[in-house]
């Protein structure tokens, strides 16, 4: 700060930003050179000028109004006699306490993005830090404009999205921070290997300051870390699991917002028809296949792993005619998975509905289904629905029922135990023989035993259980129990905490718990 002074007799020129505190003592009486002297003070882009009445001047002259008011100068007039001393030094503790708090917001970001790097922190988990330490909204997107993250504390998801949409729009490419006070936001690259991967913009309540800028970059060279190991495609994929597990959930936000976050991603699901489509395949990750047979089958959808051994899809339809679709979907699937040599995997689906929140309950369908036809034996179909399962889909939902359990026990009990005793396959003898509808030629060609055998593995299940296997209702009633057994014995492992941590929201167990 400088005062008393004519700025052309000044050793030292303003760098910008100041404001200039001066009695007038000096100051030029011309009405022309004290235009000069405001000019040459804007033109070095100070912050304003304030001038001490009394001691010079009486009253501002009227050449600085002008002067000031052409080139939008701030023009302060003191009145009293101020001590320019005690007002510097103000001054100068207000920057240093700025100063200071810059740089503990920097060191307290610069921990907290440390911790979350460490910890493999997703990309949600380290923009909601971003929000949560510079105070405002965040929105990370890609270079092709999909919003792969975004957090809006005490916002609206909706409006931020509006807002980023045309932010993003209008922006030219640029390698540096960019702030904007008009528009009170920043917007900074994420960059990986001196590679552009997106754009990390910050939209705050008043102007940013020097703290949010310097929050948003640590942000952004945290997600920088986190995309070094991820290509594209796989933080393409992240952002759909997020979007599909929260329409799954019925989590975070309105379905007005899902409108809007699916949109900003690509896929929009405003005005469609859904159908949800779950695939299983013990033992093998299946990510990129159902991906991609999507992409095969020119079906628009979103597609995450929803469990261990499970992969949804949701199919984003623009009319009701689903039949096409879907079968275009399972074919090209179980072409990808011959391709590679995995085995056939099931693919079962919910029923068609039009509301985004009844998704849910059409995914649980879908699970039931799913895993009911996993547990059936026979030739496996391209996709299953409700409509074939039947009375083994019934048996499978209700499969947990203490009733249904006792009653399971009541049928095979005396079976059940002995092949826990001696490893046998007692239980499968009987439900080959009944799903053969009591054709001993067949059962014993599919059990790899001869006919004899058969004859006498009859006889003595007979005999454990004290029923005549001709008996239309015994043999009904033994059959619905050991579907029950079958689809028990489907289940998928219980999960474990890491699983539940990858995988949130999961359907464990088959949709009858969601």
């Amino acid at each position: 700060m400088a005062a008393r002074h004519r700025t052309r007799r000044h050793p030292r020129t303003p760098a910008g930003r100041e404001l200039i505190l001066a009695t007038g003592i000096g100051l030029p009486q011309a009405s022309e050179e004290i235009a000069q002297y405001v000019d040459a003070l804007a033109d070095q882009g100070i912050a304003g000028l304030a001038i001490e009445l009394g001691r010079r001047f009486a009253a501002v002259p009227s050449a600085m109004i002008r002067a000031c008011n052409r080139r939008h100068l701030p023009l302060i007039a003191f009145h009293r006699e101020v001590p320019f001393v005690k007002v510097t030094e103000a001054a100068h503790s207000v920057i240093l306490m700025g100063q200071r708090r810059l740089l503990q917001v920097t060191a307290s970001a610069h921990e907290r993005f440390t911790e979350l790097t460490s910890a493999c922190a997703s990309m949600e988990e380290l923009v909601t830090a971003a929000a949560e330490l510079a105070g405002g909204q965040v929105v990370f997107s890609n270079l092709m404009h999909q919003v792969l993250a975004l957090r809006a504390p005490d916002g609206d998801t909706e409006e931020l999205l509006a807002r980023w949409k045309r932010k993003a729009f209008s922006l030219t490419k640029s390698f540096g921070t960019q702030v904007d006070d008009v528009d009170c936001s920043v917007v900074t690259p994420v960059e990986v290997r001196r590679r552009q991967r997106g754009r990390l913009v910050l939209f705050s309540t008043g102007p940013p300051d020097r703290a949010q800028v310097a929050i948003l970059e640590r942000a952004a060279a945290a997600l920088g870390m986190r995309l070094l190991l991820e290509d594209d495609d796989v933080v393409v994929a992240n952002a759909h699991r997020t979007v599909l597990e929260n329409i799954i959930s019925g989590g975070r936000g309105s379905l007005e917002a899902i409108h809007a976050r699916t949109a900003a991603l690509g896929r929009p699901t405003r005005r469609r028809q859904y159908l949800p489509v779950v695939v299983l395949s013990a033992g093998h990750d299946l990510r990129w296949v159902v991906t991609r047979a999507l992409d095969e089958a020119r079906v628009e959808g979103l597609a995450a792993p929803i469990g261990p051994d499970r992969w949804g899809a949701l199919l984003l339809l623009t009319t009701n005619q689903f039949e096409q679709p879907v079968k275009a979907f399972a074919t090209a699937l179980h072409e990808l998975c011959r391709g590679v040599g995995i085995e056939r995997p099931v693919v079962a689906r919910g029923g068609l509905v039009a509301a985004l929140a009844d998704v849910r309950r059409s995914f649980a369908e879908a699970v039931d289904v799913a895993l009911a036809s996993r547990a059936a034996p026979g030739t496996r179909r391209g996709i299953y629905s409700i409509e074939d399962v039947k009375l083994r889909g019934l048996l499978y939902t209700l499969r947990n029922d203490s009733r249904l359990q006792a009653f399971v026990e009541r049928m095979l009990g005396p079976l059940l135990h002995r092949d826990a005793l001696d490893g046998g396959d007692w239980v499968r003898t009987l439900g080959v023989y009944l799903r053969f509808q009591g054709n001993k030629s067949l059962t014993a060609q599919e059990l790899g035993v001869s006919r004899p055998t058969l004859y006498e593995r009859l006889g003595r299940i007979q005999r454990l259980l004290r029923v005549d296997l001709d008996d239309p209702e015994w043999s009904t009633s033994l059959y619905a129990a050991i579907m029950v057994v079958e689809a028990t014995a489907a289940d998928s492992p219980p999960l474990t905490h890491n699983d539940t941590e990858q995988a949130k929201p999961l359907i464990e167990r088959g949709g009858a718990d969601l």
